[in-house]
């Protein structure tokens, strides 16, 4: 189901970009974890997104420092694959399915359901019956890699 129109804290929401997902207030969650599909070929990705950034900065006059929260650019995210990038700019992104799969409340939690999908579904190694890659993912947490044949 895609976001029309809906009230979050009051306000009415209209923007939730191409993210198909049960309703939720962004404003509840840390992030999420998402797989993006080519309908196409049905090569998926499954990564992450923090659906706002923390920063401390600096006051002059206080000991301790002012904490800001600002909105990630997560309603036009198309994940961080260069090769998955590439083909979304080439064939255009009403090609692919953009599904939030789980909401995390912490940065942890966050980490742990995408390095736990990303295994599941074994990323690095699956393959479709003519010997191509199911997954676009080159890499789990930066510490496991595909290694080309």
């Amino acid at each position: 189901m895609i976001w029309k129109l809906r009230e979050v804290r009051g306000a009415l929401i209209d923007d939730f970009g191409h993210w198909l997902s049960e309703d939720f207030d962004p404003l509840e969650w840390f992030g999420f974890v998402y797989r993006i599909t080519n309908e196409e070929s049905n090569r998926s990705y499954i990564g992450r997104k923090q659906l706002t950034s923390t920063r401390r900065k600096k006051v002059k006059g206080r000991v301790n420092r002012k904490i800001t929260r600002k909105e990630s650019n997560w309603k036009e995210y198309t994940g961080s694959c260069d090769e998955l990038n590439e083909e979304i700019n080439t064939i255009g992104k009403d090609k692919f399915k953009f599904e939030i799969l789980k909401l995390c409340k912490t940065k942890g939690e966050l980490g742990y359901w995408e390095t736990k999908l990303q295994f599941n579904e074994d990323v690095l190694h699956s393959r479709f019956p003519d010997g191509t890659r199911k997954y676009y993912n080159s890499n789990i947490m930066n510490r496991w890699f595909y290694k080309k044949e």
